[in-house]
């Protein structure tokens, strides 16, 4: 991040790292999107179970991008990974271990809210960044455990004149790739994990900056 946006408990635009002439960008990569995984333990029916099983009906069940088919979900199942969709309010705090430019310990690097939705796919808009530098970025999620998902994000990074410094004309950056793992509590309303960003430039090798640190969330809802 450009040292100039290290200003005491001023927010720094996360995926948005100032490197040189700009201000470097925020959020993710798609990954492939899953809504949630099908239990590999579950006992496929036998010629002896019950016929109400093979009675016709409506099955629930859940595309995943690669897969030939609907892949079938149990309703528990469904019912636990559903747990993190919704609108959320999110903070990214550094933990000082950025580099090569650096970020203090415990410093704000962005805010804003995101959604995570059914078919595994997640949106965020950055409240630390102006839109003419990229503060939207999209990304894919799947459930890895018990109320625990992996999410991966992409943003596209500008020089405009928002930057800091200013630049002009705007200029496209390069990609920027956040990364999140996180845990929802028990009450669904709150989560917590941690996060690294890779801010690249326009050739999506060279690193220009790497950022980790903790993400958390708190639900907002319709009441």
């Amino acid at each position: 991040m450009h040292n100039q946006l290290l200003r005491p408990r001023c927010p720094l635009a996360i995926g948005g790292i100032a490197l040189g002439l700009a201000a470097l960008a925020t959020f993710a990569t798609p990954a492939r999107a899953g809504c949630g995984q099908f239990d590999p333990g579950d006992r496929a029916p036998s010629f002896g179970d019950p016929p109400a099983l093979s009675r016709p009906g409506i099955v629930q069940a859940v595309f995943r991008p690669g897969d030939a088919q609907l892949v079938p979900m149990r309703d528990d199942e469904d019912a636990r990974e559903a747990g993190i969709v919704g609108t959320w309010r999110f903070a990214f705090v550094s933990d000082g271990t950025a580099y090569p430019m650096q970020i203090p310990y415990g410093a704000l690097v962005d805010f804003g809210t995101v959604q995570w939705h059914g078919d595994g796919t997640e949106l965020m808009i950055s409240g630390a960044r102006a839109p003419s530098t990229g503060d939207v970025c999209m990304g894919s999620w799947e459930r890895t455990g018990p109320s625990t998902y992996t999410l991966k994000h992409i943003a596209l990074a500008w020089a405009s004149a928002d930057s800091m410094p200013p630049a002009s004309p705007p200029a496209y950056l390069g990609p920027a790739i956040i990364r999140e793992v996180v845990k929802l509590d028990r009450a669904r309303d709150r989560f917590e994990g941690t996060f690294t960003l890779d801010q690249y430039a326009k050739d999506e090798v060279t690193l220009l900056e790497h950022i980790s640190g903790k993400v958390s969330a708190t639900r907002f809802g319709a009441h």
